[in-house]
């Protein structure tokens, strides 16, 4: 038995060993209700990989440190942002206004963006909306990104994402350093140039459009996801130390036997390897889809790229080699750009996406790692679509509906961007129990709305977790963000484990 001691806002814990790889899986934009949408099509609802034993469940805050979108000068974290439930849930009417719940305008009011989740996820501080590991007083925080620490402990590091892999959660988990999200060139040339990353895989290759055809000659292309036009003229020719991939046939071929030193994969579309095929280039990013829906699977896939699945799985046989072990991140991207356009059926399919990239990875740890070498962890950096039942604009938090497998949920939309909602973590793995230790309060509400246990931690403790098992040192945790009090600080004791328990823990 270890003693936990949570106090002043600081957890001791120490794993009986340590994890050799530590892989993050974030399906960006999904909150609960996406996961469970697209188990129900699926006809796996409870049944996914992540319910068997052995995994930890908890849910997650994720709100920033202020929605200002540039420095402030100070690192107070702003009260009015901190996850509360009682509000989370308000279902009293705004003025009469059907549809206008209190608990809707909360959590629409609060929400974080995507690059200062990455951050928080990355270095396990709170920043400011649009940050790329960059702090609100104005300083890069070089050194501290989980990349960067990985490398610094002799590891091997990657990134691989369905969308551009320059956006914002690559980037930031990647270890980028930027004011703003925006400068994408600047943060593609600092992930190729830092020395720290040995993988990259993403969309955004300026030569073919979201149906992966190639551009013709003379058409305008973006350039900025890869690092500007130099950048990728340079990477074309070899004359950079990545080496280059682009066809489907050569990502199915790293995914066995030996592997360059550094890889860089940009898959043959433009934004996202699926979720944008069918729109025109000059559809805005986060267009809300006005015609109707169709049903998932009914638009033929691209044919030229591969799977996130298949990425994961190349990505991985590039970075195994390392007898230190890696780190790397997997992004389901495109759920995230599906739920801000309001697109049911797009979403589904970018979730189920991840959750088959979720699949490979679980059967590479136990067919050639171990639950006792590779810590899992799988979440979201937020919620995106505030998405509830089919009723849900006229009753409150109205649950989604199972309408059986391989048919469309009850659902809809109710918001074309982020919200402050909790969303899932599951962890298996060497440090997986550290989590029991920095549980910040409990959600009743969520716990009956979704069947879970309701207890959340925070996206910083994420961080934490997994630079304390990149360390290897066992040390000290923040059980809170900065400036910010556990919201209920007490003594307990909670039993470490050196290999997974025989139950799920903190689920239903």
């Amino acid at each position: 038995m270890v003693i936990v001691l949570l106090v002043t806002g600081l957890v001791s814990v120490r794993s009986v060993r340590a994890a050799k790889n530590v892989i993050i899986m974030v399906a960006d934009g999904a909150g609960y209700n996406v996961w469970r949408a697209a188990s129900m099509y699926q006809g796996k609802v409870g049944k996914q990989v992540y319910n068997q034993d052995g995994w930890q469940s908890f849910a997650c805050s994720t709100f920033p440190l202020s929605r200002s979108g540039k420095p402030t000068g100070t690192d107070k974290q702003d009260s009015k942002l901190v996850y509360n439930p009682l509000k989370a849930w308000d279902s009293t009417l705004r003025n009469g206004k059907p549809g206008d719940f209190a608990g809707y305008r909360y959590l629409k009011s609060t929400y974080t963006d995507s690059a200062a989740s990455a951050t928080a996820l990355s270095t396990g501080h709170k920043t400011y909306n649009g940050a790329i590991n960059w702090s609100s007083t104005n300083q890069p925080m070089r050194g501290q990104s989980t990349p960067e620490v990985a490398k610094a402990q002799g590891k091997s590091a990657g990134v691989v994402t369905s969308v551009p892999l320059s956006d914002a959660t690559p980037s930031g988990l990647g270890g980028a350093h930027n004011i703003t999200r925006g400068h994408h060139a600047e943060i593609a040339n600092e992930m190729l140039d830092g020395g720290w990353l040995d993988v990259i895989m993403g969309a955004g290759n300026p030569d073919y459009d979201h149906d992966g055809r190639a551009l013709p000659l003379g058409a305008k292309r973006d350039h900025g996801w890869v690092g500007g036009e130099k950048t990728w003229k340079a990477l074309k020719q070899g004359e950079r130390d990545w080496k280059l991939v682009e066809s489907k046939a050569d990502f199915e071929a790293l995914t066995t036997g030996p592997t360059p030193p550094k890889v860089l994969g940009v898959p043959q579309v433009a934004k996202t390897l699926q979720e944008k095929r069918g729109r025109d280039l000059a559809t805005p990013k986060f267009a809300v889809c006005k015609a109707k829906s169709a049903a998932p699977l009914e638009v033929p896939f691209n044919k030229n790229v591969p799977t996130l699945a298949t990425m994961a799985k190349a990505a991985i046989n590039c970075l195994d080699d390392n007898p230190k072990g890696f780190y790397l991140l997997i992004e389901g991207g495109a759920v995230d750009w599906a739920n801000h356009g309001n697109e049911g059926d797009r979403m589904i399919e970018e979730q189920i996406d991840f959750v088959k990239a979720v699949e490979a990875v679980v059967d590479w740890v136990e067919k050639n790692s171990s639950w006792d070498d590779t810590l899992l962890i799988l979440t979201s950096d937020h919620e995106c679509g505030l998405l509830w039942g089919p009723n849900s604009d006229k009753v409150a938090f109205d649950p989604i509906q199972d309408n059986g497998p391989g048919k469309m949920p009850g659902m809809k939309h109710l918001y074309s961007s982020h919200s402050n909602s909790l969303v899932p973590l599951y962890a298996r793995g060497p440090g997986s129990e550290r989590f029991a230790g920095l549980v910040r309060g409990t959600d009743s509400k969520a716990a009956a709305a979704w069947n879970i246990s309701g207890r959340y931690v925070d996206n910083t403790d994420i961080g934490a977790v997994m630079k304390a098992e990149i360390m290897a040192d066992g040390g000290d945790l923040r059980s809170s963000p900065d400036n910010q009090k556990p919201s209920s600080p007490k003594l307990f004791s909670h039993p470490l484990r050196s290999s997974p328990p025989s139950g799920r823990c903190c689920s239903k």
